[in-house]
């Protein structure tokens, strides 16, 4: 096995650090957007809560003042309101000079003592002017005691944000491990139908036709498992056709090389004359040789030419199908062999390779004598307006075609050709395969007429191909058999 695919990882690991890093992504960038969010809302939260505070602080003691009409007194008052309200408060009187701190008590001369010469540790300190009535009382300067030296919060406010930060962690760690587990689940459930065609494909690799995949529930997995199990039947039935083929030309050459060798060997040893009548039939093998040497070089010439590599010109099909007709009438009336012909009133005209069609319509025509019997008929029929026979195939494997996979062609552009006989038949099921080279349909039946080659069929389908045709066959056992070729019109 190749190293670099063993060195690869595995699909399912790939999807499951998928899962993860899109979940590690999800929460940062939600961890940093929720961060965020909370300390501007948390600031504007604790701006508002010192503000109120700070009002009822400054309500209550202007009440001092305006039931007592002086500051006398109010230094224990004031630290009973520090301490209830967790503040440090500076009081001054109107002329700003220091009268109590909560802080560090009263001062000696305080007097002497401005409020700007008051060291405040504390970052969040708020200053207010006191008035009763209309007249300046005094200033008072709020300052709130904070955790940390330029910020405004407050240890209850830290312990809330630890909190918070905490249990969106854990989330974090828990939506990481669910993420992890579904990543695993779907993953294995995703990679391993693939890691199952990968497997078939390696036991098809291997000439093992018959593995077949299970239908999955998935829509794109059944499509995927009903393709593959549709490519592996056909793949088996090439092999069987490969097969056949091959033991097909051993027979369609050991034949006619027996047949030589005995002759020949009867003549070195005196027991036939050299004489012209078996010198014609050595030659009547020697030319069959040649005839299935020369098919096989068209066939492969024309398996390897695509629609593109002919010279085309604009053909009359009803002249053309009459002059192919009177060329085949001898042959016909030789073997009493009724040969009819119907057209159209109208011209139709086809944009094909005159040696190609000619090709095309001689063998099919050819194959229809050879399996009618004498007294029957083959009628070769043009029609314009095309005719889909329901029941009819087209060859099986690489067949030509006329649109696209899953599009059906369309009748206006095209014209139809039949070729139709009451010769013995071909069963149903063999129908797909007769356009296979050396296929017969009856293997241990002989030629009924020396001078086959046994691809006639196959060349058709590959000339139909390279003309951007489509050819079918319908036939039922002991009735006939119709050939329709379906071309483009010019």
């Amino acid at each position: 096995m190749n190293t670099d695919l063993i060195n690869k990882k595995p699909l399912w690991t790939r999807l499951t650090l998928y899962f993860l890093g899109v979940a590690a992504v999800t929460l940062l960038i939600f961890q940093l957007v929720f961060n965020y969010s909370l300390e501007r809302h948390f600031i504007t939260y604790v701006a508002e809560r010192e503000e109120a505070l700070n009002r009822q602080i400054v309500a209550a003691v202007l009440d001092y003042y305006e039931e007592n009409g002086s500051w006398s007194g109010f230094q224990m008052p004031l630290f009973h309101i520090a301490l209830s309200t967790n503040t440090r408060l500076v009081l001054a009187d109107e002329s700003g000079r220091y009268i109590v701190d909560s802080g560090q008590g009263r001062r000696r001369h305080s007097m002497m003592t401005g409020v700007g010469e008051i060291d405040l540790e504390e970052a969040a300190a708020y200053h207010y002017q006191l008035n009763s009535g209309q007249a300046e009382v005094g200033k008072l300067i709020i300052v709130h005691r904070t955790v940390e030296r330029g910020t405004a919060w407050q240890e209850q406010d830290f312990v809330f944000k630890r909190t918070i930060t905490r249990s969106l962690l854990m989330t974090g760690i828990l939506a990481v491990s669910v993420a992890l587990i579904l990543g695993v689940i779907f993953s294995r459930r995703l990679s391993k139908p693939l890691e199952e065609v990968a497997d078939a494909a390696l036991v098809i690799a291997r000439g093992d036709y018959s593995h077949k995949l299970p239908t999955y529930e998935n829509r794109e997995l059944a499509e995927l498992s009903a393709s593959f199990n549709q490519m592996t039947g056909q793949l088996q039935e090439l092999e069987m056709l490969r097969k056949r083929s091959v033991a097909d030309l051993a027979h369609e050459l050991r034949t006619p090389l027996t047949t030589l060798r005995s002759y020949v060997e009867a003549v070195r040893d005196g027991v036939l004359p050299a004489d012209e009548q078996h010198l014609n039939i050595l030659m009547e093998e020697i030319m069959h040789l040649n005839r299935v040497a020369t098919d096989l070089d068209e066939l492969a010439r024309a398996e390897r030419t695509d629609s593109n590599g002919r010279e085309r010109e604009k053909i009359e099909l009803n002249r053309f199908l009459s002059d192919k007709a009177a060329s085949f009438k001898p042959l016909f009336q030789a073997k009493t062999i009724a040969l009819n012909l119907e057209l159209p009133d109208e011209r139709l005209h086809v944009f094909q390779d005159p040696a190609v069609l000619g090709k095309i319509i001689g063998n099919l025509v050819d194959n229809a004598y050879r399996y009618t019997d004498a007294g029957g008929v083959v009628t070769l029929g043009l029609h314009n307006v095309p005719v889909f026979n329901p029941v009819a195939v087209a060859p099986f494997g690489p067949a030509a075609t006329l649109s696209g996979p899953g599009e059906s062609p369309d009748p206006k552009k095209l014209l139809m050709i039949t070729i139709s006989d009451s010769g013995i038949g071909i069963d149903p099921d063999q129908l797909p395969y007769i356009f296979e080279r050396f296929f017969r349909v009856d293997p241990a039946r002989e030629r009924g007429n020396k001078g086959g080659s046994g691809i006639g069929l196959a060349l058709v389908r590959e000339l139909v191909r390279s003309a951007g045709g489509l050819i079918q066959v319908a036939s039922s056992p002991g009735t006939g058999t119709t050939f329709y070729l379906y071309l483009p019109k010019a």
